[in-house]
């Protein structure tokens, strides 16, 4: 076993300098595009929207566009002793493409797509801002934690964000108009895809809905 050579599994893998704290927090911050990955994978599943499955094929196109890129450019990381278990090259940064393409994307979808009736004012600036904060800090962090240089942040951060406008512009004005033909078509059926794009307030729309469905059961006849 001795000849055995071990890899750790990068994809939670993150260091963080003993004792500090500060690189501890931004080490937890460097989770969250694993979470918002898995939050809309459990959207796509549980909700079947079209619109949401479009927006995770598009993180997925932007994760294997930083592939290509990573590949294509192959710029080493910025101090590759601190961190030896991380084999990938540094250019551009994955951490802020996704960051970038989210971002983008959320805040088009916020201003665009919703109708000004689903959300308040104050809750878009809320969410807006919880954006950019949440772009910020894991953008700093991989900076940080000494994985990526400043530039290689940059990189990532803009081409994810350009590819967020340009997928958005592209689902908005391109293929939305083809969802009501997507969910009636046979593949549409058996998987149940749904549309919401006329539906101003989702939320609303699925309490009002189940609210009638149970005064429906209650009323029995006598």
């Amino acid at each position: 076993m001795d000849t055995v050579k071990w890899k750790s599994l990068s994809l939670f893998h993150v260091e963080y300098p003993i004792g500090d704290k500060f690189g501890k927090l931004l080490a937890y911050s460097s989770m969250v595009p694993i979470l918002i990955m898995i939050s809309l994978m459990t959207l796509v599943v549980s909700r079947r929207d079209l619109h949401t499955i479009f927006y995770l094929f598009g993180c997925l196109l932007n994760e294997i566009s930083n592939c290509i890129f990573k590949s294509s450019i192959n710029q080493p990381r910025p101090f590759p002793s601190v961190h030896p278990s991380i084999e990938s090259s540094g250019m551009p940064s994955n951490h802020a493409q996704f960051m970038g393409f989210f971002c983008a994307y959320t805040v088009l979808f916020l201003y665009i797509r919703l109708n000004q009736k689903s959300f308040s004012r104050h809750l878009r600036v809320f969410i807006l801002s919880l954006c950019i904060t949440l772009t910020s800090v894991v953008c700093c962090s991989r900076v940080y934690l000494l994985y990526h240089t400043v530039s290689q942040v940059l990189a990532g951060l803009t081409i994810g964000g350009t590819f967020g406008i340009v997928w958005f512009l592209v689902i908005q004005y391109a293929i939305t108009r083809h969802f009501p033909r997507i969910c009636d078509s046979r593949i549409g059926q058996f998987l149940m895809l749904q549309d919401f794009t006329n539906i101003n307030n989702i939320m609303k729309f699925e309490y009002t809905a189940v609210q009638n469905h149970l005064r429906t059961k209650s009323v029995r006849p006598m």
